[in-house]
């Protein structure tokens, strides 16, 4: 069975001794090999014409990236289908700070999307997250750690430190306000070292996008019994300066024999859809 790598308990350590073990795990993971570059050019280099000779046969390999084409590759994270056909670039670019409400499926799909992606992900504050729902979602566990940092203990000082080496980083803001000057540097530090940071349960000035989430319709329970077999979530993207995208998505589980991950498509018509099945069910999310 594949299990999340579990951060060190920080319950019971005073700030010092919090930093020092959060420093520690982050020295124990491998260094992003996907780290973006901030100087590739936007074209590929000119290729130098070679003679006309006959050369020895070589087994074919595929052609290597662009450097256009490594450069968008490396600047983003992958989501689910319904963040991918609502972002302006179908990706999270690195350096974005968002913030992350309503249906959990939308979170974890998140985390299932960036870890399967081999990139390192950080939970923070949150032991009741989904890591069944993870790896249903097609997500690798190998990469992702679950962080306490303690009831006494604030989650942003270790988000802080984690946004040094994670790819991408969710913490818990405990139903809070950020001051502006806390929330500044937090968001400086998540672009200097192009992580991806999402908060959630709390509100923080200055994020680049908001997502908000909403079950609307359940199939599979319909007259109150049976086996929950899909729910659809609305969607919406809000970010500065673009205005703001909505969507319908339906997340199916799967059938028996049949690959066992979850599935995202686009919702049906839901004009069409029986007034008695749009019944929100709250543990469904």
């Amino acid at each position: 069975m594949t299990t999340a790598d579990a951060a060190p308990d920080l319950t019971g350590l005073d700030k010092t001794a919090q930093l020092a073990a959060l420093r520690r795990r982050m020295a124990s993971i491998p260094g992003r090999r996907d780290h973006a570059p901030t100087d590739l050019p936007d074209t590929a280099a000119p290729t130098v014409p070679q003679p006309n000779h006959p050369t020895a046969e070589t087994p074919d390999t595929p052609d290597p990236l662009t450097a256009s084409q490594r450069s968008r590759t490396l600047r983003t994270i992958p989501v689910p289908l319904p963040l991918a056909e609502l972002l302006p670039r179908g990706a999270l670019a690195r350096g974005t700070a968002l913030s992350i409400t309503g249906a959990g499926s939308v979170l974890v799909g998140l985390v299932a999307a960036a870890s399967a992606a081999g990139h390192h992900v950080a939970v923070i504050g949150q032991p009741k997250f989904g890591l069944l729902a993870v790896h249903e979602h097609g997500g690798d566990l190998s990469k992702v750690a679950l962080i306490d940092p303690g009831a006494q203990s604030d989650p942003l000082d270790a988000a802080s430190i984690c946004l040094d080496g994670v790819d991408v980083v969710v913490t818990t803001l405990y139903g809070r306000d950020i001051p502006p000057t806390r929330a500044r540097a937090l968001l400086a530090r998540c672009r200097s070292h192009a992580s991806v940071l999402a908060v959630t349960n709390g509100r923080m000035a200055g994020l680049d996008l908001t997502i908000e989430s909403r079950p609307v319709t359940v199939a599979g329970i319909e007259q109150g019994r049976g086996r929950l077999r899909s729910i659809t979530i609305e969607t919406s993207v809000h970010s500065r300066g673009t205005q703001q995208r909505t969507g319908r998505y339906t997340l199916t589980a799967p059938a028996f024999g049949t690959d066992p991950r979850l599935h995202w498509a686009p919702a049906a018509d839901t004009h069409t859809t029986r007034a008695d099945t749009r019944r929100p069910l709250a543990a469904a999310q």
